[in-house]
């Protein structure tokens, strides 16, 4: 049974819903969650997921909504549905939350010692907070794992729904010489900021809150887009009229049966495969837009 939020609920709270569902169903509730503007998702070892959406984005329309589809999709209702006070936010989090690896990159908060090895040489220090992005899901690491093979010293990189920063961050240690990041939530901001600042980038990585409206650059060697199917499909065009000719989108966010659909608009866009991961039921891919570079 849920609970209402209160009335009082401040635009600081945050609302968490509780799910029990199998691994493979709770793929697909995080994706569409994530399209309904849920910000963080905290997974346990069973069949636990709790999911977090700012309180001034929920309410009774949002809620019946989600419990439709819910009903459709033949999943369980949430069974506990709670507001947390902003500066009780870390505490799941802080206790939860443990060192990620992903291609070359050790992902980590910062109250965990340095762990860079032989085999995961580079450090990302990434501390959640509000934001989307710790290395812990699939599409993040699926991105951070293609990386390597098209993000070279001296590029301009565009991150688009940065969240925490990771997938910009992660460029600047590549050696990418330039980052845009931005993201439409203005929760992310403080927080990309900090990881920003925690990971040396301040002078090399810009976070901007907006839409694409707030990226008038073109001519990036990277795009670099893990948000979900429905704003990727929206954005592709102009994602890819900001990468100059021979650049690289690289997409996540999507599951396995979104591939042949996203390849059909990415070839209306003029851009062709060069690679593609997947890990469980998720799959991201990076495409290359024609031309020569």
């Amino acid at each position: 049974m849920s609970t209402p939020i209160p009335p009082t609920a401040s635009p600081s709270d945050t609302v968490e819903l509780s799910f029990t569902a199998p691994a493979e169903t709770q793929e697909r509730l995080i994706a569409e969650l994530d399209a309904r503007g849920f910000v963080a998702f905290l997974q346990d070892d069973g069949d636990g997921l709790k999911a977090y959406v700012p309180a001034t984005a929920w309410g009774d329309d949002p809620r019946e909504h989600l419990t439709a589809w819910l009903r459709d999709a033949g999943i369980a209702q949430p069974h506990e549905e709670r507001s947390i006070p902003q500066q009780d936010w870390n505490t799941p989090w802080e206790a939860s939350i443990e060192p990620v690896a992903a291609g070359p990159f050790i992902v980590r908060a910062s109250w965990h010692p340095p762990m860079a090895s032989e085999r995961h040489p580079i450090e990302l220090v990434i501390d959640p907070k509000m934001s989307f992005g710790t290395g812990h899901h699939e599409s993040t690491r699926l991105v951070l794992g293609m990386a390597p093979s098209f993000i070279r010293p001296g590029m301009r990189v565009l991150d688009a729904g940065t969240g925490t920063g990771i997938l910009g961050i992660a460029a600047l240690k590549l050696g990418a010489a330039e980052v845009i990041a931005f993201d439409n939530d203005p929760w992310i901001e403080e927080n990309a900021k900090e990881n920003v600042q925690n990971n040396g980038g301040a002078d090399a990585i810009a976070v901007r809150i907006g839409g694409l409206e707030v990226i008038p650059e073109t001519g990036f060697d990277v795009v670099l887009a893990n948000i979900n199917k429905n704003v990727l499909i929206a954005y592709m065009p102009e994602l890819a009229a900001r990468l100059k000719p021979g650049g690289t989108l690289a997409l996540a966010g999507l599951l396995l049966t979104d591939r042949d659909e996203m390849l059909d608009h990415a070839a209306r866009n003029g851009l062709t495969v060069a690679g593609e991961a997947r890990e469980n039921t998720w799959w991201a891919v990076h495409l290359a837009r024609g031309g020569v570079a």
